[in-house]
């Protein structure tokens, strides 16, 4: 990781499952800088409720550590970026993780509402993946 990247906070781990998932070898470590909150607050902050917007990083680890869907765009980024999506205070909320394949890690890009049309769509065109299949796969 380079220099300027050590005031980067280290939000969570990507489970093995997902990376087999999406067919990827990824990094798991998962890191957001400060200028990331902002840029939440500043860009997203109207579509999120006060408690969120006061509890970003805590979010963050929450759906890190536990989204509902899983997903790769590969119109973002060369690797692509990941998203994962969640439903927190019952609003569907999206977390865009980019993957820097050369230094090896991952971090938040972004995190915003989505609604549940744009989801069913991203669902029915195959680009995001139920974890429950995931967590069922592993059991087996």
């Amino acid at each position: 990781m380079k220099r300027e990247y050590k005031a980067y906070k280290k939000v969570g781990k990507i489970k093995i499952s997902i990376s087999e998932l999406l067919e990827l070898d990824l990094p798991r470590i998962v890191y957001a800088s400060p200028g990331v909150i902002n840029h939440i607050k500043k860009r997203h902050g109207r579509q999120l409720t006060k408690k969120m917007k006061d509890n970003i990083i805590d979010i963050i680890e929450k759906i890190i550590k536990n989204p509902e869907y899983v997903g790769l765009d590969y119109g973002r980024a060369s690797v692509g970026s990941l998203q994962l999506i969640k439903k927190v205070d019952n609003i569907i909320i999206l977390l865009g993780l980019e993957i820097d394949s050369e230094e090896q890690y991952i971090y938040v890009a972004t995190m915003y509402p989505i609604t549940l049309s744009k989801l069913n769509g991203k669902i029915y065109k195959g680009k995001l993946f139920k974890v429950e299949n995931i967590e069922l796969k592993e059991s087996m």
